[in-house]
């Protein structure tokens, strides 16, 4: 069973590892290492932050053995231990904080280069529309662009339903074709010109 120091007792082991004894100071670490843990455990997020923490405040204890005072080396390995651990939580949040915000810069990279894609489709696809015919640039502007029914468009655009079905048919081929190079499954060619022109305007 463990037994804890006394006072002198205290005072002879901060002596013994003042003077650079080691076998004094791994009594030390073997008395003081879970207490200090389990203290280290209520900062940190996990017993192996704390057992890392506790191993470097041992060392720092050991390597700066020469500029104690008198006092408790208990005392002191526990202070050490403290600061330690909230400069480590401290980078922790840091690192997450970090992470978080390249995380953000990166979807937002992506999100602008999505938007600079729609745009640039978009931009295409009035172009390609422009370049239809006047007959078939109308059916889908009045159907696809304003969401009417073919029935609807016909009697706005005062042409029978089925030429409406008809433009409608020719324009979107047309489309594949114009833009077969932004659109996916599209292929360039398709019917001819002039097959197409046979069917209606």
């Amino acid at each position: 069973m463990r037994t804890r120091r006394t006072g002198g007792d205290v005072k002879a082991i901060l002596a013994e590892i003042r003077a650079g004894r080691r076998e004094a100071f791994e009594d030390f670490v073997r008395e003081t290492w879970d207490d200090l843990v389990h203290y280290l455990e209520w900062i940190l997020p996990s017993r192996e932050d704390a057992e890392d923490v506790c191993q470097e405040a041992f060392i720092r204890v050991w390597e700066l053995r020469e500029r104690w005072h008198d006092g408790s080396a208990r005392a002191l390995v526990f202070r050490i231990g403290r600061n330690l651990a909230f400069d480590d939580r401290r980078r922790a949040h840091v690192r997450r904080d970090w992470a978080a915000r390249e995380a953000e810069a990166m979807r937002l990279e992506e999100q602008s280069a999505e938007w600079a894609e729609a745009s640039e489709i978009e931009c295409r696809f009035r172009q390609a529309l422009k370049a239809l015919t006047p007959g078939r640039r109308e059916a889908v502007e009045t159907v696809r662009l304003r969401g009417l029914t073919h029935q609807e468009a016909a009697e706005i655009l005062g042409i029978s339903r089925q030429t409406v079905a008809n433009r409608m048919t020719l324009a979107l081929a047309d489309l594949r074709i114009l833009l077969s190079d932004v659109l996916p499954g599209s292929e360039p060619g398709g019917p001819s010109g002039r097959r197409r022109e046979a069917v209606g305007g």
